[in-house]
């Protein structure tokens, strides 16, 4: 497997869905006419571009490679929460479909993106490859997808996860020995297919980045933009975002929620929780 990370990828070019090749700032502006002040603030964009782009250790991923897998029922926010902060790199990033790339994947919460590719098509190694959670037993049904994950994973720099996405890692053979963590209903799960539990918001071991619940994946999208574009640019994505969580209820954790709301909310998602457990070995 490829442990080691590096700053550049051979690549060859790839159809479809792509964001964030443009990095002068300029398509965020539309000129009407010659009005002086939309000039004047394209101007200043373009300027501050530059300004970024000359900061020391700043640097854009151009010409890599980010696979974000859609699988049948995947959770909404796992996908368009990374999606946000790895297309600011400059890199291709990508859709990838573990069916026909000419049909939309239908999310978990009713809502169908696009795909630009098939992952069974995929023949270039990623920089990134991020398996989103959600309806995950079906990605696990799915023979073919699951070997697709191995051979890919096997190939990319960083092999990463949302949520129970990381079980379908683990089950591909992609975390064992691995410290990994995933969505706290299904943690504990992980063991069974030969990884390490760990109860934190983002696990690092090696190159395998796992996520834990759902918004956990901002966090590790946050971390996968410091590695590949440095620390300044992960600070000027988050500001853009304004991503500063304050939630007006803060039961995010069971250890916030109390017993009886975690007891509730175990026993809501058992259906999904026991199609990811492992087969005896």
């Amino acid at each position: 497997m490829n442990d080691e990370s590096h700053d550049s990828t051979e690549t060859e070019a790839l159809p479809g869905r792509t964001a964030g090749n443009d990095q002068t700032g300029s398509t965020l502006f539309s000129v009407v006419g010659d009005d002086p002040a939309k000039q004047n603030a394209i101007d200043r964009s373009v300027a501050a571009h530059h300004t970024l782009a000359a900061r020391p250790g700043m640097r854009f991923a151009t010409g890599k490679t980010i696979l974000i897998v859609l699988h049948p029922g995947f959770e909404l926010l796992d996908v368009v929460g990374p999606f946000h902060f790895l297309a600011a790199t400059g890199a291709d990033v990508h859709f990838v479909t573990t069916g026909s790339a000419d049909e939309a994947v239908l999310s978990s919460s009713g809502v169908a993106l696009v795909p630009a590719l098939a992952l069974h098509d995929m023949r270039v190694a990623p920089e990134v490859l991020l398996v989103p959670g959600g309806d995950t037993g079906i990605l696990l049904r799915d023979a073919r997808a699951m070997a697709d994950l191995r051979r890919l994973g096997d190939q990319a720099t960083y092999v990463t996860s949302v949520c129970s996405g990381s079980i379908a890692l683990a089950a591909a053979g992609l975390l064992e020995g691995r410290r990994a963590t995933s969505h706290w209903s299904v943690r504990h799960l992980l063991a069974g297919y030969g990884a390490v539990e760990v109860n934190e918001r983002v696990v690092e071991d090696g190159n395998r980045l796992t996520a834990a619940g759902v918004t956990a994946g901002m966090d590790l999208a946050i971390t996968l933009v410091s590695y590949l574009c440095g620390e300044e640019m992960a600070r000027f994505a988050v500001l853009g975002a304004e991503y500063a969580p304050e939630p007006p209820i803060d039961t995010g954790t069971p250890e916030k929620a109390g017993p009886a709301l975690t007891d509730l909310s175990r026993d809501f998602l058992a259906p999904l929780v026991e199609e990811l457990r492992a087969p005896a070995r």
